[in-house]
C-alpha cells in the first residue's frame, strides 16, 4: 500500500509504536518569563516551551489531522501531500501548506523544510521518544522542543483533546470537540451493550491487495472500533506480527466472516468477481464494504479523530436494521463540528460512495 502506516515501525525504527500510559498528566505551566513556559506533557517529562505557540509540527499524520480539526491556524505543514480527493475537504487556506514529512513508514523528515517552516513546538507520541531517542535530539538540534502526546485508542481522545486545548491555548474548542468524541463512545457503548452476544455479527478487516495482510500492530484501535459498532472482530493475533505477514485464504474461510471491510481499493473491485472468495458468507451476501476516507480514513491507516465518525458508519453497515439513525445526518454534523465544512448533499453521497 502506498500510504499504509504501520505502529510498530518505532520500536524498530521502522514503524511507529503507541505505548498506553496509565493516566494523562494535567498540563502545568510556570512562566518564569513572557518568552518561555514550562510544560509537563503526557509522557511526564518537563519541556520548555515558548510562551506564546504560534507554530506547530507534529511528527505522524493522526497528530497533524488532530492538530488540523483543534486549531489549524498553528499548523505549519502536512506530513505527506494530501491527495486530490481529500483537498476539497480541507479549507482552502491550509491545502498548500508546505509538505514537511515526518518519522512514520520508512520516512523522516525534511529538514530543510523544516527549519524553513520554523515551528515552535513539535508533537510527537510518547513512546516514539523512548524507542528513537535520535529523534529528539535531532530536533533538539534544530532549537525544536518535543512535547510527547498519548494517543492510540479513540477512547484516548478526549483527554488528548484537552491537553492540546490547554498547550495551545484552545480550551474552548478543545471541550467542544472532547465532549463530542466522549458523546460518541457512550452512544456506541450503549448501542454495542444493546446487542445480545450471540447475535453479534463478525468482522473481518481485509488488509492488502490480495485482502489476506495481517497487521497486528493495528489490531486494539480495530478491534476497538469493531466492538463500539457492535461487532466482534473475526480475526485475533495469536501474537505480535508485522504487516508483512499474511494469514490464508483458508483461515478467512473458517471464519467466515459475516462482513468485510476493506479500504484497499483493488481488493474491493475484484473481491466479488474473485472465485477464491464466494463461499465466504460476506462476499456471498454483498457485505463487503469500502472504508470512506474524505478527508482522512475514517478508522485506519492512520488510525486518527475520525473514527469517531467511522464507529457510527461502521454500525451502520453490521446492523443497518438497527441503526435508524440518519447515517447522512451524522456526517453533516461530525463534518460542521470537526472540519468546519458545511456539505452540499453531492459531498455527502461523494463521501459515502464506495
Amino acid at each position: 500500500m502506498g500510504n499504509s502506516y504501520s505502529i510498530s515501525h518505532l520500536l524498530k525504527l521502522r514503524k511507529w509504536g503507541l505505548a498506553l500510559l496509565c493516566a494523562v498528566p494535567l498540563l502545568t505551566v510556570s512562566v518564569a518569563d513572557a518568552a518561555a513556559a514550562r510544560v509537563t506533557d503526557m509522557a511526564g517529562r518537563t519541556v520548555t516551551i515558548p510562551g506564546k505557540i504560534r507554530k506547530v509540527w507534529s511528527a505522524y499524520p493522526p497528530l497533524t489531522y488532530l492538530l488540523y480539526t483543534l486549531a489549524p491556524e498553528l499548523l505549519n505543514g502536512w506530513n505527506s501531500p494530501l491527495a486530490e480527493r481529500s483537498r476539497p475537504f480541507v479549507d482552502s487556506r491550509y491545502r498548500n501548506l508546505p509538505v514537511v514529512g515526518g518519522w512514520f513508514g520508512q520516512r523522516t523528515p525534511n529538514f530543510e523544510t523544516l527549519v524553513q517552516a520554523r515551528p515552535d513546538v513539535a508533537l510527537a507520541w510518547d513512546s516514539s521518544l523512548r524507542a528513537m531517542p535520535a529523534m529528539e535530539e535531532r530536533l533538539r538540534k534544530l532549537s525544536i522542543p518535543v512535547v510527547a502526546i498519548k494517543l492510540e485508542r479513540l477512547s484516548d481522545y478526549p483527554e488528548t483533546i484537552l491537553f492540546l486545548g490547554r498547550l495551545l491555548d484552545r480550551r474552548a474548542r478543545a471541550r467542544q470537540l472532547a465532549d463530542s468524541i466522549t458523546g460518541t463512545i457512550r452512544e456506541m457503548r450503549a448501542f454495542a451493550a444493546s446487542i445480545p452476544p450471540r447475535e453479534r455479527k463478525s468482522v473481518y478487516y481485509a488488509i492488502g491487495p490480495d485482502g489476506l495482510g495481517n497487521d497486528c500492530e493495528h489490531m486494539p484501535f480495530l478491534e476497538e472500533s469493531i466492538e463500539l459498532a457492535g461487532g466482534r472482530s473475526a480475526h485475533h493475533c495469536a501474537r505480535r506480527e508485522t504487516l508483512s505477514n499474511k494469514i490464508s485464504l483458508e483461515l478467512v474461510m473458517a471464519y467466515n466472516p459475516d462482513v468485510i471491510i476493506t479500504q484497499d481499493g483493488h481488493f474491493f473491485g475484484t473481491v466479488f468477481s474473485d472465485r477464491r472468495w464466494q463461499g465466504i458468507r460476506a462476499v456471498k451476501e454483498h457485505r463487503v464494504y469500502r472504508i470512506p476516507s474524505l478527508p482522512f480514513n475514517w478508522l485506519n491507516y492512520p488510525p486518527s479523530f475520525m473514527r469517531a465518525l467511522g464507529v457510527r458508519w461502521l454500525a451502520s453497515v453490521i446492523y443497518p436494521e438497527r441503526r435508524k439513525q440518519n447515517l447522512e445526518r451524522d456526517v453533516r454534523n461530525f463534518y460542521r463540528q470537526f472540519l468546519n465544512l458545511e456539505l452540499t448533499q453531492r459531498q455527502i453521497e461523494a463521501i459515502l460512495a464506495k
